[in-house]
């Protein structure tokens, strides 16, 4: 708080009046004010000594001279103290009312007839210091939130957990003016602590490795109770050159949570020696300490999770892969082998048609050759389905058409095939995976979704490929709630995403009830592209309301604005 005195020139002086008048019997007065002190509250010296640079006795020597604006800077110093040393508010007050009360008597005494205006001047003077230490509470429990609100702004904006220790110890260091910090973990066996975080510590201090239970901070990580050391010269515990070098008092800390225990130690030290904490001040290093702790566990979490997402995302990209080669082994195996035979069975057949002369007989054999052609018919399919030749020798936009004229075919549903000039040919498994998706999300349609339309549409934004599905179905929500209702749990979408998220893309599901669904999907063209870079992965599901979840409009512009060539498949009925 700014020390600007809140009092008018009249009021002033009479208080400098007053106080030059009362000079005398200071010592009486603050004599029967700390006995009643002790007596009331039970302070001790320390507290009491904040206190009396409060009072009147304490501002006789600047009102004296003029100046009120150091008496008040000297009380908002005090009270941040009294805050630190956690006296109440009203314990201040009340200290205040005892000192102007033993100084009434002696007003009665020299002011007589002016005594009412000796009262209301010292209690001008109460109030106005009264606001100075107000604001100075005000200020100290501020600052105790600023540092635990930056305690939380690291947990949730630090990049790694060694940022976020950093963050931690440099937020201790600046809330309590001290010059040198050491944050230090238990290793993963908990035998011992190593240095995470310095400030003012030299390098050699990072392999220093302090076993649990000896030293200043092996002892208080074996206790997970903080301590003190007054002067580092006399202190044997010290493992630390350089700690003990540049810091001659410190504070030292557990950093510990209820589920996991004592994590390690926080020690953050001091230039000048005998420096104690005061009972807030060990508090709020205390709860920068939890709160600490708590933001280390979580991010311990995390990068654990984010390991176990990066072996399991590595695990299912093999999985795909496997997938594909055995769907192409299978395939050959059905075209090589099955295949073949059934072309040589239908060749056998045909030349034994030729020597028939029964007119049953060659009804029946017949009849048999139709059931070997559709035999192959329905072999094709498969082994189209299974690893489409047309998408290995004609490429992606072929493949994506002839899926959607099949669909088309099989189920009446409008599919309508859009492709940018600029697409050009990807990396085969990326063709393969967009392939996949397609398909994948035209069965859906053809499935589930009750359309009468769908689109696919793939263009070239810069270094990524947008596939963009639509329909007009009835939605997600609505086919899934069908489906859980008779067939359970589906994991095309799944996968999909699966399949997707190995290639650092990312797919966007939209979808309103009655309205229809829309899958973005998003590739990067590029061999080897950084997952980070990509939008996360995000499905909105609406069962009765409208989806407010879109792509980017400026995203929808730029596809919208290529070049492209449209492919309308047509219907069930349509000529192909």
């Amino acid at each position: 708080m700014s020390a600007v005195s809140p009092l008018n020139e009249r009021s002033r002086a009479l208080i400098v009046e007053v106080a030059k008048a009362l000079q005398i019997h200071f010592p009486d007065i603050t004599a029967a004010w700390r006995e009643q002190l002790s007596q009331e509250f039970g302070f001790d010296p320390r507290t009491q000594a904040a206190l009396k640079r409060l009072t009147l006795d304490t501002g006789c020597s600047y009102f004296c001279q003029g100046d009120f604006a150091p008496f008040f800077e000297n009380v908002s110093y005090y009270s941040k103290r009294l805050a630190k040393l956690d006296v109440d508010t009203r314990a201040v007050a009340r200290s205040l009312e005892i000192y102007q009360a033993h100084c009434e008597p002696h007003l009665e005494r020299i002011f007589a007839a002016r005594k009412a205006e000796a009262t209301a001047a010292l209690d001008t003077l109460r109030s106005a210091t009264f606001v100075y230490v107000s604001g100075a509470y005000f200020d100290a429990k501020n600052s105790e939130s600023e540092a635990l609100l930056s305690i939380l702004d690291a947990e949730l904006s630090a990049p790694s957990l060694a940022a976020l220790l950093n963050k931690a110890l440099q937020v201790s260091t600046q809330t309590f003016g001290a010059t040198t910090g050491a944050l230090m973990l238990k290793d993963s066996e908990g035998q011992q602590l190593g240095l995470q975080a310095g400030i003012g510590l030299d390098v050699e201090d990072y392999g220093l490795s302090i076993p649990i239970g000896e030293g200043f901070s092996g002892g208080i990580a074996q206790s997970g109770q903080p301590e003190l050391v007054l002067d580092t010269r006399y202190e044997e515990r010290l493992i630390s050159r350089s700690m003990k070098e540049r810091a001659a008092s410190l504070w030292g800390v557990p950093l510990a949570t209820a589920t996991a225990g004592v994590l390690g130690v926080m020690v953050i030290g001091f230039s000048k020696p005998y420096y104690e904490w005061l009972p807030k001040e060990r508090d709020l290093l205390r709860s920068l300490a939890d709160r600490s702790a708590l933001a280390i566990e979580r991010a311990r979490m995390t990068e654990a999770l984010r390991e176990r997402e990066a072996v399991i995302a590595e695990l299912s990209g093999h999985l795909l892969r496997v997938q594909e080669e055995e769907r192409k082994r299978i395939s050959r195996e059905l075209h090589d082998d099955t295949g073949q035979g059934m072309m040589v069975i239908r060749l056998y057949l045909s030349m034994l048609e030729k020597s028939l002369k029964a007119p049953a007989a060659r009804s029946k054999l017949r009849e048999t050759m139709e059931v070997v052609d559709r035999t192959v018919l329905g072999l094709r399919r498969i082994i189209a389905k299974l690893s489409p030749l047309v998408l290995q020798e004609l490429g992606l936009v072929s493949a994506v058409r002839k899926e959607a004229k099949e669909t088309a075919k099989a189920t009446g549903v409008n599919v309508k095939v859009m492709f940018g000039d600029d697409v050009g040919r990807l990396a085969p498994e990326k063709e393969t995976a967009i392939y996949r998706v397609v398909q994948e999300a035209l069965h859906n349609v053809a499935k589930h979704a009750r359309a009468q339309n769908a689109s696919v549409q793939v263009v070239r934004d810069g270094e990524t490929v947008r596939v963009l599905i639509e329909d007009d179905g009835v939605g997600i929500g609505v086919a899934m709630s069908n489906r859980k209702a008779s067939q359970g749990h589906s994991f095309g979408l799944a996968g999909l995403k699966e399949r997707v998220a190995a290639f650092g893309g990312s797919v966007r599901i939209c979808s309103t009830k009655g309205q229809g669904t829309r899958i973005e999907v998003l590739i990067p063209a590029a061999e080897r592209h950084d997952p980070s870079e990509m939008p996360q992965p995000m499905l909105v599901n609406s069962l009765s309301w409208p989806v407010a979840y879109e792509a980017k409009p400026e995203a929808r512009a730029q596809g919208a604005g290529r070049a492209l060539v449209a492919v309308n498949s047509g219907s069930a009925n349509a000529k192909n």
